[in-house]
């Protein structure tokens, strides 16, 4: 059984990316599983020397996320027809979803205590190849290197966006209230990049939101990229190639993961790119992609993106943006 890895920092783009794969009639989709149920054991910030000893823990916790049911993880929207369910299964699975959505909903503007579980698919149709299970995350970007190691055989994408729309979708969120406005410093301070810059605590905390927010990005995204250099069962995506060519680098992504590019994720695809439905929602899924790459531009000016282009440069994850500020 293959698996598949989606793993980006938040606001990365990584909900279109892991729709453009849920939309494969063979795919079984878990929308951040890890989220859901959270292990103790494995770091959210593995250092190289510790991966090793960490393999066959971080094997076992991501194999069971599979299993996670709760709504939020098992029945992400929109919904796909898939291959392994009849005609029948397939349009009564997608009005089932909604209602649990608004049942969650009712229970969530009530303060109820709400679990609700999607039932579960067969393992036996999993186990003999007919579904292919892919998982997307954000919370486990820095673990991006220990994943590929637990899992030699399955698939890992990771997502990266230009620094400057991660800066800007992050600012933008915290003034709509939709994001906490935190900053991880100490986990920030301790990656080695940000010990090589000499990025203490107490100089973050002394920087502008937009550096803080520019040194998240750097720090943690050049930790991945340097533990999944040469790993061959790693695809390093840049969000914007995708925007650029969204046919042509899902058929290069599909084709990484053993995955036929098909009608219904051409139908997905061409809803972006036809899309027509007004402003965008800060969390939305179908939305123009060119539109989304580039709205930073008209968010930042010149003194905030030169300023996170100073913090970026001379990276590997910022010289993949060097010509693109």
């Amino acid at each position: 059984m293959k698996m598949i890895f989606l793993i980006g920092s938040p606001r990365s783009g990584t909900t279109w990316v892991a729709k453009i794969f849920d939309s494969h009639p063979d795919v079984l989709y878990r929308h951040e599983p890890d989220s859901v149920v959270v292990s103790e054991e494995i770091p959210f910030f593995p250092k190289s020397e510790e991966m090793e000893a960490l393999v066959p823990a971080t094997r076992e916790y991501f194999s069971r996320l599979w299993d996670v049911r709760q709504l939020k993880s098992a029945g992400s929207l929109p919904v796909f027809p898939k291959s392994y369910f009849t005609g029948f299964m397939n349009a009564f699975r997608a009005k089932f979803l909604f209602m649990l959505k608004a049942i969650g909903a009712v229970a969530h503007r009530l303060g109820l205590p709400s679990d609700v579980k999607v039932p579960a698919i067969s393992r036996k149709k999993m186990a003999e190849g007919k579904i292919v299970p892919v998982m997307k995350s954000v919370n486990s970007n820095c673990r991006t290197g220990l994943v590929a190691r637990a899992f030699p055989d399955g698939r890992v994408v990771h997502i990266l966006r230009h620094p400057c729309g991660y800066v800007s979708s992050q600012l933008r969120g915290r003034k709509l209230k939709l994001m906490e406005n935190v900053v991880f410093y100490e986990e920030v301070a301790a990656m080695p990049l940000s010990q090589e810059r000499g990025w203490t605590v107490e100089k973050l905390k002394d920087m502008s939101l937009e550096e803080q927010l520019a040194c998240t990005w750097v720090s943690f995204n050049e930790k991945v990229m340097q533990d999944i250099q040469g790993l061959e069962n790693c695809y390093d995506l840049v969000y914007e190639d995708l925007c650029d060519d969204p046919i042509g680098v899902t058929k290069k992504l599909f084709d990484f993961c053993g995955l036929a590019y098909n009608g219904q994720t051409d139908a997905f695809l061409q809803s972006s790119l036809n899309y027509e439905g007004g402003p965008e929602k800060y969390h939305q899924t179908v939305r123009d992609p060119k539109t989304a790459a580039e709205k930073w531009k008209k968010e930042l000016d010149s003194d905030q993106v030169e300023r996170i282009r100073n913090i970026v440069s001379g990276t590997i994850a910022g010289d993949r943006y060097a010509d693109r500020f």
